[in-house]
């Protein structure tokens, strides 16, 4: 299963996102650059077919020519990597600049793979074997035919990684970036994978030790990565759109905003639950609430505010100046020094209604607080986290009471 997984995986995904790049991207004007992404798309797609066992097998068969199949996968990634250094430079470069050196990289493509091809003819390798390397290693011919090969790759997929990651740094779009990292993370593995073949080749050709065909780390797991990659990378911009979808981004914000004033609701509905519109939940309930979201968290910033109010006779402005001046002196400024305040300020004022004891003089009516809802909620969840340290730390001193042994006198 995980060989089968390993020859037709890679192949079906890139099938699979070719399709997907076709049915949600051709849109727009004619663009030079989208259409080399749309070449590496092809590219990966047909040599990564081509080299699965069935596929490759039949193209023998049809043709009538052994082992036809390698060199076509072989010829679509030479495409694949002039797309991918094409689309690059018209990244970074006008049309009439990079127009001249995609037709000199074109033409020397074309030589290479005139190269490739008679080389393929010299090689005296008359079984189809998908195994290609493992039978035809010593060939003469063939280790001939893998440099004339990685030639053209190797500068490629060099010139990809650097200047994939230099365009990356130099990108505003997110996914672009993220893109352009896979891509280069794709291209220096299939460096490495290229050179291990050469010299796999090599050693078996001139007889120096070198791991042998088929090693699961090179032979296995570098040709994978670096496939896997290179496909993510170039149609992350397309797919990736569907996981940052503005509504997934919202749905999660208000959950973890929903979420993250829980325990200070908690306390306020606790000390007078006169304030929620419906009872409280069971907690599991209430952490798998998914539907409505928004009106939750409008409900539940609400009757935050209801508590506030009702803790009005409670509320001493003497606890507010001190949690001030100590905040301050932590170099709290802005919304953080507010919120501290106010999270010190409900957290006494709590303890004093639990006590029926109402604060000596009558605190101002200021309420802090943002213009609206997004704003007041981002102003409640810093007031919501400093309140859930405040509790804590009372709790862990009162236990610290607990069980400290009493003090007695001194004997005489």
């Amino acid at each position: 299963m995980a060989e089968t997984l390993r020859h037709y995986g890679p192949a079906a995904i890139a099938c699979v996102l070719l399709a997907f790049r076709l049915v949600k991207g051709w849109r727009g004007p004619p663009d030079p650059a989208r259409g080399t992404v749309w070449l590496v798309l092809l590219g990966l797609s047909l040599s990564l077919t081509l080299l699965t066992p069935a596929v490759y097998a039949f193209v023998g068969s049809v043709s009538g020519t052994p082992n036809l199949a390698r060199l076509l996968a072989h010829g679509s990634m030479l495409v694949v990597a002039w797309s991918a250094r094409t689309f690059l430079w018209h990244l970074s470069h006008p049309v009439a600049v990079a127009r001249p050196r995609t037709r000199l990289h074109l033409a020397a493509l074309a030589v290479t793979f005139a190269a490739m091809c008679v080389l393929f003819a010299l090689a005296d390798t008359p079984v189809d074997d998908v195994r290609f390397a493992g039978r035809y290693a010593a060939t003469p011919w063939v280790l001939e035919y893998w440099l004339v090969y990685i030639a053209y790759l190797t500068p490629s997929f060099a010139s990809v990684v650097v200047l994939g990651w230099q365009y990356a740094r130099m990108s505003n779009g997110p996914l672009l970036r993220v893109g352009l990292r896979l891509v280069a993370t794709g291209a220096f593995l299939a460096i490495g994978y290229l050179a291990h073949k050469a010299l796999a080749f090599a050693a078996a050709r001139y007889g120096f030790p070198y791991p042998p065909s088929g090693h699961v780390l090179p032979d296995g797991i570098l040709p994978l990565a670096a496939h896997l990659l290179v496909l993510a990378g170039a149609t992350l911009p397309t797919w990736g759109r569907l996981l940052i979808a503005p509504a997934w981004l919202a749905w999660l914000r208000d959950y973890r905003a929903y979420q993250a004033l829980r325990p200070l609701w908690r306390a306020l509905y606790a000390a007078d639950p006169r304030i929620a519109l419906t009872p409280a939940a069971p907690v599991l309930l209430d952490l798998v609430a998914v539907r409505d979201l928004r009106f939750r968290l409008y409900r539940r910033v609400i009757e935050i505010r209801d508590g506030r109010l009702a803790l009005m006779p409670y509320l001493d402005p003497d606890v507010a100046a001190a949690a001030r001046a100590w905040a301050a002196g932590t170099g709290a400024t802005g919304q953080a020094l507010d919120a501290a305040v106010e999270a010190a300020s409900l957290h006494a004022a709590l303890r004093a209604r639990a006590a029926g004891t109402a604060a000596a003089r009558e605190h101002a009516p200021d309420i802090p607080g943002g213009v609206d809802l997004d704003s007041d909620t981002a102003f409640l969840r810093d007031v919501a986290r400093t309140f859930r340290e405040l509790r804590a730390r009372t709790r862990s001193d009162a236990n610290v009471r607990q069980v400290a042994p009493p003090r007695t006198g001194a004997r005489k």
